[in-house]
């Protein structure tokens, strides 16, 4: 998987700041597309997946996203992964911590889930202030004339 690269095709939805929103028709592969952490399902049977775009692609062009399998990887390690091993850590360092206390185990398990808030408070912070890498990248545009 980490070498795998995953291509769609789809249509310019929106562009703007050097990303666009393609919206890519839903296939019979959608359920075991290991790629659905950043497909965001639309009516009508499409995936609206934001991407970014080199080309300046404008709304109606046809265009190719690709994802690389690493990239998926790293974006479901900091979605799943990460939040997991940070609830882990503040269960068993909250039972030193809370040694004291009666409720030690709730406090653990509460302590655990501030360390998450923390964390996507600080992701969602960083990413509205930086470029996102692990987006797709457009690789290919049909202009629409």
């Amino acid at each position: 998987m980490r070498d795998e690269v995953l291509v769609e095709e789809g249509i310019v939805f929106a562009s703007a700041n050097g990303i666009a929103e393609v919206s890519i028709q839903q296939s019979g592969n959608c359920e075991e597309c290991s790629a659905k952490i950043i497909c965001k399902p639309q009516k009508d049977n499409l995936n609206l997946v934001r991407a970014i775009d080199p080309f300046g692609a404008a709304i109606g062009d046809q265009v190719r996203i690709e994802i690389h399998g690493k990239t998926l990887l790293k974006t479901s390690f900091n979605l799943y992964g990460l939040p997991l091993i940070l609830l882990l850590v503040g269960i068993f360092s909250g039972s030193f911590i809370f040694s004291d206390l009666s409720y030690k185990e709730l406090f653990s398990f509460l302590f655990g889930i501030a360390l998450i808030t923390i964390y996507f408070v600080m992701t969602i912070s960083s990413n509205k202030n930086s470029h996102n890498h692990n987006l797709p990248k457009i690789v290919f545009v049909k202009r629409n004339k």
